[in-house]
């Protein structure tokens, strides 16, 4: 280590003590007691930061390195430092790599995370204060009252549980050097905190016609998982379409970033990942869904929300206008469980002088009873739900301006399909059944004696699926789908209702599926799984298909499936 400064040593003497030298976490100068949890790898480095040695990991998937113990004396110094920096040499790719400490137990449950830039090929120091880095869970950061200290941090780890990123594509794989992972005893404060653009902005670009960059932010419900064709039929992308043609102006785009499963924790860690580029004019946030399943309270919600807003502002200047949407309900038990989180929404709101769009009662407002016509499941808006909101997105953006959205397009009249049913009387008939966990037996049926049995009582080499005969439709006929499902042991599969589609009945091509509804698992009792669809452009045939992934246990019966021409 090099000596100190004179002047350095001076001034520390005249404040009472020497400054601390850099706790080294782990010096990286060989892979032994690094740790890669597939895909991930460890190898050597073919060079080095400092020392003689590096690592060099690859992900997705995590590399682990435990610490070893320390005695009370090294923790309580070690709870006086600020950060924790690492060397690190990227791959010059415009990707980013992922780095998290953890402590508290095997578990990992107090797990925080910071993710970091690829591009730059020379060995250079990445240093976090520690409230930058994210909790995965819902914990406050590192050193605050109640929180993990840093003398608490028990395992080093490169990478996450995330496999897939914007839109729900697959992360590519990274590569990036690593030496060096240090304790930080004083790191420079943050820059302050410039306030968010406002909205008016926004609103004057859309009135003049300029170039204007809208950027969706949220889960699977705003990547579009349930869509058929979710780069053309999620809500981003209908409201940039109905943004151009109300607003005559074809310099308007608006993209989804979201990624499903996502939590406003996972959304906070990725802000540098999300926003590298010259910022949005407007930023949407949609969350909470997965908050709420993993029962973050109310409160901390709130807290990630703010700190997340707080994030955007740093990262963009100050550039980016942000336009709040109230949480979404979903079907069933979710019809309310989201409402204390819209509720803070609108307080974070008003709050910051921040606009904040009604998006929930967008679909409350067509009540309990209809909510389930669009959704494909308790989640997920299907095409007609994605619709509905961009609609009301789009027109909400563009009346502020001063543009009334035209009345929509009458929609081609197309003469109604073919109704069909299947009460399985008769036997299988046409029908597919796929795998030996699906047959037809007797035993509990809706109607008759006769009805589908899905018997899933371990992993299956593939999916069970039960297909119905094809049958020909046109492009704009819409059906009801319906089928009938009985849940005697729910185990840990679903059943999902489906339709599958093809160029026409004599095509034998890959037919493209699309997702109906997924049934809610009524132990029991039967339960009726029906949603409409609408057959899109290129399709000339189309099946019923039921479906449950092949790795779920469980046992249902499904019966009476019918196809409605509307």
């Amino acid at each position: 280590m090099r000596p100190r400064p004179v002047w350095l040593l001076a001034a520390a003497l005249l404040l009472g003590r020497l400054p601390a030298a850099p706790v080294v976490l782990a010096d990286c100068e060989s892979v032994t007691g690094w740790k890669a949890n597939a895909p991930a790898a460890v190898a050597a480095a073919t060079d080095a930061g400092a020392g003689q040695g590096a690592v060099q990991v690859t992900l997705p998937g995590t590399v682990v390195r435990e610490i070893v113990a320390r005695g009370t004396a090294a923790m309580a110094d070690w709870d006086r430092y600020q950060g924790i920096s690492l060397l690190v040499k990227g791959d010059g790719s415009a990707n980013f790599g992922c780095f998290a400490v953890s402590g508290g137990g095997s578990d990992g449950t107090y797990s925080y995370v910071t993710w970091f830039p690829l591009r730059d090929t020379t060995w250079h120091r990445v240093a976090v204060r520690w409230a930058d880095l994210i909790p995965e869970g819902q914990v406050d950061p590192i050193g605050t009252l109640g929180a993990l200290p840093p003398s608490g941090i028990t395992v080093l780890r490169c990478g996450s549980r995330w496999t897939i990123g914007h839109n729900n594509y697959p992360l590519p794989q990274v590569s990036f050097g690593l030496d060096q992972v240090q304790l930080e005893e004083t790191l420079p404060e943050p820059a302050a905190t410039p306030p968010l653009a406002p909205l008016s902005g926004v609103i004057a670009k859309l009135k003049a016609g300029q170039p204007l960059r809208i950027q969706c932010m949220g889960d699977s419900i705003t990547a579009g998982t349930s869509l058929p064709d979710r780069e053309n039929q999620r809500y981003a992308v209908l409201v940039g379409r109905l943004l151009r043609d109300w607003c005559k102006n074809e310099q308007i785009v608006c993209e989804s970033r979201a990624v499903g499963g996502a939590k406003l924790s996972d959304a906070r860690a990725w802000v540098p990942r999300d926003f590298v580029d010259a910022p949005p004019d407007l930023v949407t946030v949609l969350y909470g869904y997965n908050d709420k399943s993993n029962t973050q309270t109310r409160d901390y919600y709130r807290r990630s929300l703010e700190d997340y807003l707080d994030r955007i502002a740093r990262v963009t200047g100050g550039r980016s206008a942000v336009l709040l949407l109230t949480c979404l309900p979903g079907t069933g038990p979710r019809w309310s469980m989201l409402d204390d989180y819209a509720e803070a929404v609108r307080e974070v709101a008003k709050a910051r002088s921040l606009a904040c769009f009604e998006f929930q009662d967008v679909l409350k407002s067509v009540g309990r009873d209809q909510l389930e016509q669009f959704f494909a499941d308790q989640a997920h808006p299907n095409i007609a739900g994605h619709e509905r909101l961009a609609d009301a997105l789009a027109g909400y953006l563009a009346r502020q301006a001063g543009i009334t959205p035209p009345p929509p397009a009458p929609k081609p009249v197309v003469e109604p399909g073919t109704s069909r049913a299947w009460n399985f009387e008769e036997g299988p008939g046409e029908w597919r059944l796929d795998g030996d966990d699906v047959k037809l037996v007797e035993g509990t049926a809706k109607s008759g004696k006769l009805a589908l049995h899905f018997t899933m009582t371990a992993p299956a080499p593939d999916h069970r699926r039960a297909w119905s005969p094809w049958q020909a439709v046109q492009p704009g006929q819409t059906y009801r789908i319906g089928v009938q499902v009985h849940y005697t042991d729910v185990g840990t599969g679903r059943m999902g209702l489906y339709v599958a589609w093809r160029p026409g009945l004599d095509s034998d091509s890959q037919p493209q599926i699309a997702p109906v509804r997924a049934a809610a698992q009524m132990l029991g009792q039967w339960e009726p799984v029906s949603s409409e669809i609408t057959v899109p452009p290129g399709v000339g045939a189309m099946c019923v298909l039921l479906w449950s992934p092949k790795e779920g246990t469980g046992t249902y019966w499904a019966d009476d499936v019918t196809v409605e021409a509307k």
